[in-house]
């Protein structure tokens, strides 16, 4: 159990950087850390609740929107956003309540809402091993439908009648466009930074997480002191998830991962490995490696760009900021009581920084 004001022991950076190694690809440890549903049966019939109350936000009636739906609930990914939700909405002591499971169910839609716009934009082929929507129902339906999300998540949010919702979702909603919109302008020039990028996945990917945590801390009644530690929570934590995500897009397995490696490299994009690794190489070989990545790296390049972010270290201190991340993430719950639910929040970010997809 930790202690609040003692470090929290994560994977060392050593054995990390074992894993991190592009001619064995990363390691699935035997470990119950690698399964989500460990963690999630403290409220498995709260996410059974979540699910038939998200099936029920998305059916229209209209066969086709609704034939779109059922692709959509059959492909769903882990959870991990209502989950959060779920489990903040547990910490004051009484099973989550309705407003609760409104509340993941409205993370979930913006979650699902911009991963299809994503998959758009990127011309994503796969999504979680399946095709992605665009490439099953085309970009016109796929765009029209993650719209009819996001405007679902704000007949939801209406619903609550509670301003505080709505400050923490607008915000949300605004931070998220505006990482869209920085990493469209700045990643694709090949001179992202790094606290641009860091920047980038805290509007991205952190904010929905830290939305979750808020929003389940509201609806179970915590003081306000409490509230902004589980936001500061779920921030960190969704920073720790996305640096991992880039380093799987690196060196994890396509078969785990349910889609091909490389897709950032591919789509001209920098993350962190990649701009650690510019920032302690020469520059006339940081140029050279810019050149390639914006003609286009063919298949048999792939690996050098991967042996040239190993030999200057990008791996390792991308995974030493993840780590940091995630235990800055434990240390902000030092101020809740030890009960089973504080220490799945701080298993789960064990699980965040070693999972294998």
């Amino acid at each position: 159990m930790h202690r609040a004001g003692t470090p929290v022991l994560l994977p060392s950076t050593a054995s990390r950087r074992r894993e991190f190694n592009p001619k064995s690809k990363i390691q699935n440890p035997k470990s119950k850390i690698q399964n989500l549903k460990t963690y999630q049966s403290i409220i498995s019939t709260d996410l059974d609740r979540f699910h038939e109350a998200y099936r029920a936000a998305l059916l229209s009636g209209h066969p086709v929107i609704d034939k779109v739906i059922g692709y959509l609930v059959r492909t769903h990914g882990k959870g991990i956003r209502p989950t959060l939700a779920l489990l903040c909405g547990s910490l004051g002591g009484r099973p989550p309540d309705e407003t609760c499971l409104k509340a993941a169910v409205v993370v979930e839609l913006l979650h699902e809402a911009t991963l299809v716009h994503d998959d758009v934009v990127d011309e994503a082929e796969m999504r979680r091993g399946w095709p992605s929507l665009p490439a099953t129902f085309k970009n016109k339906v796929s765009v029209l439908f993650g719209d009819y999300m996001l405007a679902q998540a704000l007949a939801l949010t209406l619903e609550a009648r509670d301003l505080k919702w709505l400050d923490v979702l607008s915000a949300t909603a605004r931070r998220m466009a505006r990482g869209e919109l920085l990493q469209a302008a700045r990643s694709r020039r090949l001179n992202l930074t790094e606290p641009e990028y860091m920047q980038m996945i805290s509007d991205k990917t952190a904010a929905l997480f830290s939305a979750a945590c808020q929003l389940g801390g509201l609806t179970s009644g915590l003081p306000e002191e409490q509230v902004q530690r589980l936001s500061i929570y779920g921030e960190k934590l969704g920073l720790a998830f996305q640096i991992h995500d880039d380093l799987l897009d690196l060196f994890g397995d396509d078969t785990a991962l349910g889609k091909p490696r490389f897709g950032d490299i591919k789509e001209r994009k920098l993350t962190l490995p990649l701009i650690k690794a510019l920032a302690k190489a020469k520059s006339s070989e940081g140029r050279r490696i810019r050149a390639r990545i914006r003609r286009g790296i063919k298949p048999k390049e792939l690996y050098y760009i991967i042996d040239f972010i190993r030999r200057y270290q990008g791996d390792s201190k991308a995974v030493e900021v993840m780590r940091q991340t995630a235990s800055e993430a434990c240390c902000s719950l030092d101020m809740f009581p030890a009960t089973a639910v504080k220490q799945i929040l701080q298993d789960l970010t064990i699980f965040v920084i070693t999972r294998s997809k």
